[in-house]
């Protein structure tokens, strides 16, 4: 079933993953196809935490990886395909006083200092949790090193999850080879 809540619930449109989406939106919290509002969360090159879903964007008539532009820059390429994409901040502070579940996506993470910010943003709030795909998890917390942000999530306890198995944690099970078999398989998706 389709969660409603996907990509602040205007997944598909010119509007997703924005607070302009989130606002016209919010009458859907009630459908019952609706489980939790889900975001993509990445890094720009000058260490902001925005929420956008694809890995590039178009930009003065080139596409760029976003990771490559500084957040203005991103704001700028937003303007031009007539969108405002917001930061994590601005999202989270629209769903702050909410009380449904949330998901983050993390889609790409390259400094400490996002990662520590992700984690303290999503720390203390029960019912909300991050997630990642293996691969994106791979490069967004690489394994030299990963044992920091698995104990700083556990200590805060944050759950990062497996995209389509939100009951796999990331880091419990990237430890281990039949952890590692259960998480990576494709063919195990909806298992």
């Amino acid at each position: 079933m389709r969660n409603l809540g996907h990509r602040l619930g205007a997944s598909g449109t010119k509007l997703e993953n924005t607070i302009q989406g989130l606002h016209d939106s919010l009458k859907i919290v009630s459908d019952s196809k609706f489980r939790y509002w889900e975001f993509d969360v990445r890094e720009s090159a000058d260490g902001t935490l925005f929420v956008f879903h694809d890995d590039d964007i178009r930009l003065k008539g080139k596409r760029i990886e976003t990771r490559l532009l500084e957040m203005e820059e991103i704001i700028s390429a937003g303007e031009e395909i007539d969108i405002i994409i917001p930061t994590l901040e601005q999202v989270i502070s629209e769903l702050e006083q909410r009380e449904e579940p949330v998901m983050i996506e993390i889609k790409e993470l390259i400094s400490d200092k996002c990662r520590v910010e992700i984690i303290d943003l999503v720390a203390g709030r029960k019912s909300w949790k991050l997630m990642a795909t293996p691969e994106r998890f791979d490069r967004s917390f690489p394994a030299q090193g990963r044992a920091r942000w698995r104990e700083m999530a556990g200590r805060k306890d944050v759950k990062l999850v497996r995209v389509g198995r939100h009951r796999a944690q990331l880091f419990r099970f990237s430890d281990y080879a039949l952890g590692r078999l259960y998480l990576y398989p494709k063919w195990l998706f909806g298992l």
